[in-house]
């Protein structure tokens, strides 16, 4: 079998007994509330249903790499996708009031679909790591720090699915030769040039060893390029990094007819934090500032103030800071719920922005950032957006070439329903708050066995790596 059998077979599994305890579901509680009978009319409901159901999974992000999740986050993702099918399944019931489609018939099925489910990929993750086992992983990086970093993520993202069996100093990389038969994974850090780079992949493709790369922002760029042939050579077809006239056409359609309904369900709260914000903190509700739209054209940004009045009148442009003393009380509940952007949906309307899209910035801080990182301005040729890839991908801590690199991966492989798979993974990202948590207690515990990890890693050797659990 291949090295990515596990996850093919395993992505079949959980397809095939999500659509089983999905009807199971129904039927179950179908029989408790109305005795033990068969409903044969629901025979003709089992492939919408079933379409239903997966068409919200898939968009839900839950087949995608699902054996190397945290399993805190796949618990957050289970919840919401049941949630947004159980309202669709409710509206269903208006529709054809039947009792296997009663209120109460799918609230029930609600619990027991979610319970089964849980059981269900907490069992198929056990069996399938218990049958592939673990994945030894070797970090090769110039420094230890760079390995300590590298490590943290891998711990704290894929808890229980790779054993870190060392770290390999660039150095020290033509050990990678005798190591290579020991691991079944190599982590490249992003800083190695690509000669180097390259010599590595070539080794571990060699021994069918699979390999992490953190990509350089061209790399990105070359990502779903199409082949092409000129006479007797290949090449590759990167267009330029902007949407077609068909998707921003397909883009502005949709931002306007989810701003508006988005407006609309939402104006109760708009009008609640426009009393009660004056009422907490001397100033007006709402707070605008100048922001870099697309193609770097200037345009005010709208937003519920979070921040005393004048908040920056004595220290200039500063990036606000998980313990920020300028938030108020009321400010910290909007920020961590997201309420405070949402008078952004009149920069939506109004066409400055858009609802999917890299987050805008001040030029203050652009022009910092292009200073650092060149490639920068690639993320002004499409409109800013009230949430983006970055936002559900990346968290507080999160790097600003890290999250350029998800922004420029949303640009190069946008469609319609990435923008649909961002808006509802935003909702996971607002309601689980991980993305906006700083450093604490349990980081610093993990960092100081990492520490431990890369300082018993030249006495330990790789055949003797640590499990990181």
């Amino acid at each position: 079998m291949g090295k990515s059998d596990e996850g093919r077979i395993g992505k079949i599994i959980l397809v095939l007994s999500d659509i089983f305890i999905v009807h199971l579901g129904y039927l179950t509680a179908y029989w408790i509330l109305h005795g033990f009978s068969y409903p044969f009319y629901y025979i003709d409901a089992i492939p919408w249903i079933s379409a239903a159901v997966l068409t919200i999974f898939y968009l839900f992000n839950m087949y995608t790499d699902w054996q190397r999740k945290n399993f805190q986050q796949v618990l957050y993702t289970i919840l919401l996708s049941f949630g947004m099918f159980t309202v669709l399944m409710m509206a269903v019931a208006i529709l054809y009031p039947i009792e296997i489609f009663s209120i109460k018939n799918i609230m029930l099925a609600f619990i027991i679909q979610n319970i089964s489910v849980i059981m269900s990929r907490f069992f198929i993750w056990h069996v399938i790591r218990r049958i592939y086992g673990k994945k030894k992983l070797l970090i090769i990086g110039e420094n230890e720090k760079v390995g300590l970093s590298l490590a943290d993520k891998l711990l704290s993202h894929n808890k229980g699915w790779f054993i870190i069996s060392g770290f390999l100093l660039l150095s020290e990389k033509h050990k990678l030769k005798s190591y290579i038969k020991e691991i079944d994974v190599v982590l490249v850090s992003p800083s190695i040039d690509e000669k180097q780079k390259s010599e590595m992949v070539s080794l571990c493709v060699k021994y069918g060893k699979e390999v992490l790369i953190v990509p350089k922002l061209f790399e990105i760029f070359i990502h779903g390029s199409a082949p092409q042939q000129v006479d007797d050579m290949l090449v590759l077809s990167i267009p330029p990094a902007e949407l077609s006239m068909a998707q921003r056409a397909v883009k502005r359609a949709f931002d306007l007819v989810a701003a508006t309904a988005i407006l609309t369900v939402t104006s109760p709260f708009t009008i609640f934090l426009w009393i009660l914000i004056p009422l907490t903190s001397r100033g007006p509700a709402f707070f605008k500032q100048d922001r870099i739209g697309e193609n770097g054209k200037p345009y005010k940004i709208y937003k519920f103030r979070s921040m005393v009045q004048d908040a920056e009148k004595n220290t200039g442009p500063v990036l606000a800071t998980e313990r920020d003393p300028r938030i108020t009380w009321i400010g910290r509940l909007i920020r961590a719920t997201r309420l405070d952007e949402l008078p952004q949906l009149y920069n939506v309307l109004k066409g400055e922005m858009s609802l999917i899209g890299p987050r805008p910035e001040r030029s203050f801080f652009i022009d910092q950032f292009q200073q650092q990182i060149p490639d920068y301005a690639y993320r002004m040729t499409v409109k800013p957006g009230l949430t983006g890839l970055a936002q559900v991908m990346a968290k507080y801590t999160t790097t600003v070439e890290d999250k350029l690199r998800f922004d420029l991966m949303y640009i190069r492989q946008y469609s319609f329903a990435a923008d649909i798979k961002i808006l509802l993974q935003t909702i996971r990202v607002v309601l689980q708050r991980e993305q906006a948590n700083g450093v604490n207690e349990k980081d610093y515990q993990r960092e100081k066995q990492l520490l431990q990890l890369l300082g018993q890693n030249e006495a330990a050797g790789l055949n003797e790596g640590r499990c990181m659990e």
